[in-house]
């Protein structure tokens, strides 16, 4: 839960940027998970 708060932290100070580019590769991880099955596969 420590390493969960201070990437929180960081995400919260870091620019737009950033976050956007934190964002797009955690949905890159989370779409590449095979057991991932609310989303339509393409």
């Amino acid at each position: 839960m420590n390493e969960f708060t201070r990437c929180m932290r960081v995400f919260s100070h870091s620019p737009f940027q950033v976050r956007l580019r934190l964002v797009t590769m955690l949905c890159d991880m989370l779409s590449s998970k095979p057991q991932q099955d609310d989303k339509p596969r393409r």
